[in-house]
Parts: structure tokens; sequence; C-alpha cells
């Protein structure tokens, strides 16, 4: 029989913080875009970012989405949703 991996590698860390790891990553695609091509551009991927987080903490278990999971699930989602509305906003308001 095989034994089971440490719990304490990077592979490990990486498999329990999915959704984080996932997101961080579309954050530094978000982050490229805005300094490569436009920067209203990164903000209304940001914005769909963040519901599309809000989104995941809504429906998945505390297990699943890791450190997302900061507060009860209702403030979390409310608060995604409100940094979503509020940049989603800012990127469309012109001269700011």
């Amino acid at each position: 029989m095989r034994e089971p991996g440490s719990p304490f590698t990077l592979a490990a860390a990486l498999r329990r913080q999915a959704v984080l790891t996932t997101a961080l990553a579309a954050l530094a695609g978000v982050v490229g875009i805005g300094v490569l091509v436009s920067a209203p551009l990164a903000g209304v991927l940001l914005a769909a970012l963040l519901v599309v987080l809000a989104g995941l903490r809504a429906v998945l278990p505390v297990r699943a989405v890791g450190a997302l999971a900061v507060r009860s699930r209702g403030f979390d989602v409310a608060v995604l949703l409100g940094l979503a509305l509020t940049i989603g906003v800012l990127t469309g308001s012109p001269n700011l």
C-alpha cells in the first residue's frame, strides 16, 4: 500500500487552497491585462472575478473555499458583491 503524502507539502497546500490559488492566478492575469492592454477592461474583469468568487463562496462549503471564507457566508458574499459593484461603477465612470 502507498503511504499518504505529507499534508505540509506545497502540493497539499495548493490542493487545500485551490479556489484561492486559482483566484490569485486570475488576479495576476487581470493585472497583466490592466498594464498591457486596458485599465478599464481590467476593472470590468476584476469586478467579474469578484462576482464569480461571491458565487463560489455562496455555494461551496467552507472546506472547499479555504482561506476565502473569512466571516459568515452571507457577510463574505455581501462584501464580495459590494466590491464588485463598486469597482464596476468606478470602471464605467468617465474622467476618474
